[in-house]
């Protein structure tokens, strides 16, 4: 009894020892690939796994609704997530069907048929402008493995005989037959929205086809050397350009000083020139009075030589005197406003000197801020101020000549009237001295004759100063143009200051953004090489992860396609033997017969 019960227990030992050994220490090398029915909206139908093993004793796990055994009629066993079997095939594949529905991406795809968006349902048979555009994001439900490691290739085909005027961009277009095939890759860690155009008449397309493997590309670092010195290179003219602009903003504000000096000495010169108009015409006004009192004095001692009183005769000098003393008032006037127009002028004249008289070639400032519109724009103002810089001064240098005999004028105007008061005060001494002396009639006769000539001569000069009263009066209006282009200038010029000064913190910017490229560059491809070489990925399991020993994990999906119903009644088909292929795809629905 003893001896039966030792082998009982030792045959239940073996047995119990044996279901454990199969069930958890059996490190099981596998490869998943993932089949998915999605709509025509791109949400999933059915995703069904087919697992592919070594022959032998096999242990893997998946939340199963429903498994197949697709290479023998040895029977799987199921214990809740667990799945195995002893088999004897060289290689064993087995499907599940997953309970869960949801991949790595969500799909979302939307139709419209001139404009107007319908199910794909609707779509079949039509005709017209066709949209389709497929977005494709991170499912974050789902391991983001396989979203930061797979790359998406998407493709679609349209029938040529019924879609015409194919568009997708950034898409591959290629022929196939009568049909065009549309492919999108999406890379790992991205989203992406595709959009297919085309016109389209009795309209009906297959399913489209999404394939996803992990993205494997070995990207070896670039020689940048060249590049690099490339670069630098633009950094150093880069920074050539900013302390040209420096210089230039430099410039600027000091011709911005030398105009706020030149509007100050532009205003006191036009203050000058309408003071000297002003006076100009009083001084026309006396000198007017002069010439009429000289010629009366003149024609009243001609008149009078016989009838002349002693009283009258010693009346005259102090009328000569009073005459004399006009002419000398009226010339310390215009010597009063010689001082403040040479004042003036000399101001005006300092204030364009200080605009700098060079001449700019502004092709090399373009070809470096070419693409920059707020720097070019800048530009634009500060050769438009150089410009208008350069015309005041070429205006000044044309109207020079006239500014500066204007004081030479005045200086003889002032000549000539001190020289007539000093006459007639000499007339007015001869007088005096004449009185003592007998022959007062011939003296008369000779200070009638001076006093004739002396209202001739002042007849002329009189002439001659209000021609200079007229061209004083045309250089006042004149100038007031001028005056008002230098005001504007000047405030250019202020603008322009603000603009170079503007100019000058871009290109520094510039300079230090450019002078940092090298190493930025550097960085950008290392990141670049870092974000898309997935040599050091390691496949896992899309089922489960407890699976661990994993060698590769692929997906294969695909749409519902857009068809037409089919009214006619199916042909009887006789039975055919598939092989292994053709029953993934059978049970799929992917299998055409």
């Amino acid at each position: 009894m003893k001896k039966i019960v030792s082998v009982l227990l030792t045959a239940a030992f073996f047995v119990l020892l044996g279901v454990p050994a199969l069930s958890f220490d059996v490190s099981t090398t596998k490869e998943e690939v993932v089949y998915g029915i999605l709509a025509t909206d791109g949400s999933v139908q059915d995703l069904y796994v087919v697992n592919s093993f070594p022959g032998g004793a096999i242990v893997d796990y998946g939340d199963y609704s429903d498994v197949y055994n697709m290479s023998s009629s040895e029977p799987l066993l199921v214990e809740g997530d667990l799945v195995s079997i002893d088999t004897t095939v060289d290689r064993f594949y087995y499907q599940g069907t997953l309970k869960k529905k949801a991949l790595p991406w969500q799909v979302a795809i939307q139709y419209e048929l001139n404009g107007e968006k319908l199910p794909a349902a609707d779509l079949a048979g039509r005709d017209g402008a066709l949209k389709i555009q497929m977005d494709i994001t991170q499912n974050k439900e789902v391991n983001a493995a396989f979203y930061d490691n797979y790359m998406l290739q998407i493709t679609l085909a349209l029938d040529t005989e019924r879609c015409s005027g194919i568009k997708s961009p950034d898409g591959t277009i290629a022929n196939a037959g009568k049909d065009k095939v549309i492919a999108h890759f999406v890379l790992p860690g991205q989203d992406k929205t595709i959009s297919v155009t085309a016109q389209v008449r009795d309209f009906v397309m297959s399913g489209i086809e999404m394939t996803a493997m992990p993205f494997v590309m070995r990207i070896d670092m670039p020689d940048t050397d060249e590049f690099t010195q490339d670069l630098n290179k633009l950094s150093d003219a880069v920074g050539e350009l900013n302390d040209g602009v420096e210089e230039l903003s430099s410039g600027v504000d000091e011709t911005h000083s030398g105009s706020r000096k030149l509007v100050d000495g532009s205003a006191k010169f036009a203050d000058g020139l309408e003071k000297l108009s002003n006076n100009s015409q009083g001084i026309l006004n006396a000198s007017a009075k002069i010439r009429t009192a000289l010629r009366d004095v003149a024609q009243g001692i001609e008149q009078g030589i016989g009838t002349f009183s002693l009283e009258d005769l010693e009346a005259l000098p102090g009328a000569l005197r009073e005459l004399s003393g006009g002419l000398t008032e009226v010339a310390g006037g215009l010597t009063a406003l010689k001082t403040g127009y040479a004042q003036a002028y000399s101001a005006l004249h300092l204030a364009i000197s200080s605009i700098p008289d060079v001449d700019l070639d502004p092709t090399g400032l373009y070809m470096a801020v070419a693409g920059d519109g707020v720097l070019t724009a800048t530009l634009d103002g500060l050769m438009g101020y150089y410009q208008a810089g350069k015309t005041v001064k070429g205006t000044y240098a044309a109207v020079e000549e006239a500014f500066a005999a204007v004081e030479g004028n005045l200086e003889t105007v002032i000549g000539s009237l001190d020289a007539m008061a000093g006459i007639l005060t000499g007339m007015a001494d001869e007088i005096e001295q004449s009185l003592s002396r007998m022959d007062i009639a011939a003296q008369l006769q000779k200070l009638q004759a001076g006093l004739s000539r002396l209202a001739d001569n002042y007849g002329k000069f009189h002439t001659g100063l209000g021609k200079y009263a007229g061209g004083v009066k045309d250089l006042v209006g004149g100038y007031k143009e001028v005056n008002r282009g230098i005001r504007s200038l000047s405030k250019g010029i202020g603008e322009l200051n603000t603009g170079a000064s503007e100019l000058y913190e871009g290109t520094s910017e510039l300079h230090e953004e450019v002078s940092q490229l090298p190493d930025k560059v550097q960085a950008e491809i290392e990141d670049i090489i870092d974000r898309f070489d997935k040599s050091d990925f390691v496949p896992i399991s899309f089922v489960s992860d407890k699976n661990t020993n994993v060698e590769m994990t692929q997906f294969v999906l695909k749409t519902m396609p857009v068809e037409k119903p089919d009214v006619s009644k199916p042909p009887i088909e006789k039975p055919e033997n598939l092989n292994l292929w053709q029953k993934v795809l059978d049970l799929l629905g992917l299998y055409s017969r």
